[in-house]
């Protein structure tokens, strides 16, 4: 833009035909200049990716690569010049379906603060404690590290640089999902002079971002550690606007400053460089450079992992800069500003690489740099053959105005819950939604392996005390949750005898057998899995004699805790799981011959209850008959034949 408004206008002597050609130019650069990329609070707009300098078969190819590579995947979308190019969906997801991001969205959490921050409510490096701000837990459980909170700055937090109350702020990357980053959504209660920070960050956030729903399930307080309920469409908004360094659109098309550019480029530069070059405010950074100074993130507790790791050598060989937003179980957001390009995948899938090894503990261990790399790799082929980014202005501003417009997404629709259809669907089968407030009764709450944030909630037995009386529902929960994918990389087990060694302390009996990525899961018997693929052949995406094998496990039964409040139907992570009329009476001295667990709902229609039996023939008939008109198949919407409880079917944004 400032090369076409530099112009000499000494230039436009030279001749009438140039001077045509510069007018045109001009007027092009200033209609460029007054629009902003991306959906508003509308809808996306889709393009063919030609449109935008990307070749088509080679972005499709990609993305049935990465589902190969990691399943299962929920869904891929690419965006490029503010417009949608691709996307894909499996599973019998779509648009609407939306899923727990995990720290995904913890970059999300960095854009609620500089929307504060651009509205002058904070300083960054101002202590917390100035302002008013009380410590949480992290900073009260040792008095000793009560002498660090008075240094604690907004800076500290927002760089994963707190020190959770054992090291002094700023001196040590301690990286944190609970109270430590919960600070934030302390100081802004207090900068606000609201406690509903959720509805702060709504107004203020997710509705000029077109997502009103956003954080809607968090409750009155935000979850500053991530966790919110998102579709592709929705986590690609967010990378848009990184992309915009902050600017948005409203609804009349017209431009304006959600968060200033200057806490934009503050959050995807590295935020502390003596600590490290990798991460800026909550989000992960990458560099190209044969000695760039990466991070690579692995989780967990056996061998090779736990540990936030900085290389000097460009281990995953980047050629371009890029931002990283990773979730748990395989979710990611993909931001390469160079390229104009965002890509998001989300699924529900553990991976380890042969550096950080999940063989012993799946719940434990993963790496999330692997993760990434695997994407990375199947878009080196993508990004090599795009059409620079600069050469798009002109193209994408005549593309938009041929394309139609897309009516407004409906703003007063609500997000619906994360296993329901609406948190009225409970009533509508007929089974009283308050039944466990009616009777006075506590709650077993059965959440999804690996130690996923959402699951489903039952009503208690009778005379109900602890978790032992919960147990029984373990089985009924565990096919509702969604197919947990293993991917590990199979030069892992090119391990050496200390290696081994140190793996057998994690493992016990049978350690160092050669085990494939079934083996995890397969431990306690809490899952069923297939193995879909060995490690007989292939190459790793490093070009190395490495690469993955992959399993796909439906789970069998869960843990379940006891809690005497209890279940909330609305609740979009651990929804009620309605009862036949009549009620279940579970008691710790009797129990029902049969269970019969009510339908939930898909993005497709109505899912099947599962009737599980135990005895008790003529029970079993009379819920049959009454539930002979709802029963459709519980594969009916899923290609790999598992109910998804985390679908949603809503607007699509």
């Amino acid at each position: 833009l400032n090369t076409c408004f530099r112009m000499p206008l000494r230039t436009m002597m030279l001749s009438s035909l140039r001077v045509v050609i510069i007018l045109v130019l001009r007027l092009v650069c200033a209609a460029v200049a007054g629009s902003v990329p991306g959906p508003g609070d509308g809808l996306w707009r889709p393009i063919a990716p030609e449109a935008v300098g990307l070749d088509g078969p080679t972005l499709w190819k990609a993305a049935n690569e990465v589902a190969a590579d990691l399943p299962p995947r929920n869904c891929w979308a690419v965006i490029r010049g503010g417009f949608l190019v691709h996307e894909e969906y499996y599973g019998g997801a779509g648009p609407a379906t939306k899923y727990e991001a995990d720290s995904a969205a913890k970059t999300a959490i960095a854009l609620v603060m500089g929307v504060a921050w651009t509205k002058g409510l904070f300083d960054l490096d101002t202590p917390l404690a100035v302002y008013g701000v009380k410590p949480l837990a992290t900073f009260t459980d040792d008095p000793r590290s009560m002498q660090y909170w008075p240094l604690l700055t907004t800076r500290h937090v927002l760089a994963q640089a707190s020190g959770v109350g054992q090291w002094p702020p700023g001196k040590n990357f301690t990286y944190s999902s609970g109270n430590g980053i919960q600070h934030l959504e302390r100081l802004l209660a207090v900068v606000t002079g609201s406690e509903d920070t959720t509805l702060w960050a709504t107004e203020n956030f997710a509705k000029p971002m077109g997502v009103p729903g956003l954080f809607i399930a968090d409750g009155p307080q935000l979850s500053a550690g991530g966790g919110q309920l998102v579709s592709c469409r929705c986590l690609a908004r967010i990378g848009q606007l990184l992309l915009n360094k902050g600017a948005w659109k409203r609804a009349d098309g017209e431009g304006f400053e959600l968060v200033s550019e200057r806490y934009i480029d503050m959050m995807t530069s590295p935020s502390i460089p003596s600590l490290t070059a990798g991460y800026g405010f909550l989000l992960w950074l990458g560099f190209p450079g044969p000695t760039a100074k990466n991070v690579y993130c692995r989780w967990g507790s056996t061998p090779g992992c736990g540990a936030i790791v900085e290389e000097p050598t460009n281990f995953y060989k980047l050629d371009r800069r890029m931002y990283l937003a990773p979730g748990w179980m395989g979710k990611l957001l993909i931001v390469f500003p160079d390229d104009d390009l965002v890509v998001v995948t989300l699924g529900n899938t553990a991976v380890a690489s042969a550096r950080c090894d999940m063989r012993y503990h799946t719940s434990l261990s993963g790496d999330d740099s692997y993760t990434f790399l695997v994407v990375f790799s199947r878009l080196r082929e993508t990004l090599r053959l795009a059409a620079p980014a600069q050469s798009l202005a002109v193209q994408n501003s005549s593309v938009a105005e041929s394309m139609p417009e897309h009516p407004k997404q409906d703003l007063s629709l609500g997000p619906l819950a994360h296993g329901d259809a609406s948190p009225t669907a409970p009533a509508a089968l007929g089974a009283p939604a308050d039944v466990a407030v009616a009777q006075g009764r506590g709650s077993c709450t059965c959440n999804c392996a690996p130690t996923q944030g959402f699951g489903s909630c039952f009503v208690a037995p009778l005379g109900a005390t602890g978790d032992e009386d919960c147990k029984d529902f373990g089985s009924f929960a565990g096919p509702l949750c969604p197919l947990v994918g293993l991917v590990q990389e199979c030069e892992t087990y090119n391990l050496t005898a200390l290696q081994l060694n140190r793996a057998a302390a994690h493992a016990g009996p049978g350690a160092g057998e050669v085990l494939d990525a079934c083996s995890p899961a397969s431990q306690d018997g809490s899952m069923e899995c297939h193995l879909v693929r060995g490690c007989e052949g292939g190459k790793s995406p490093l070009g190395l004699e490495t690469y993955s094998t992959a399993c796909v496990c439906q789970t069998k039964w869960v843990a379940c805790t006891y809690a005497s409040s209890p279940c909330n139907a609305a609740d979009p992570y651990t929804p009620l799981v309605p009862l036949p009329l009549g009620g279940l009476n579970l008691t710790r001295k009797s129990r029902p011959a049969e269970v019969l667990l009510a339908d939930r709902t898909d993005t497709g229609g109505w899912e099947s209850a599962a009737v599980l039996t135990f005895g008790a023939f003529a029970l079993l008939s009379l819920i049959v008959f009454y539930k002979v008109g709802l029963m459709v198949s519980r594969f009916s919407t899923a290609r790999d034949g598992a109910y998804d409880p985390s679908a949603v079917a809503y607007a699509p944004f």
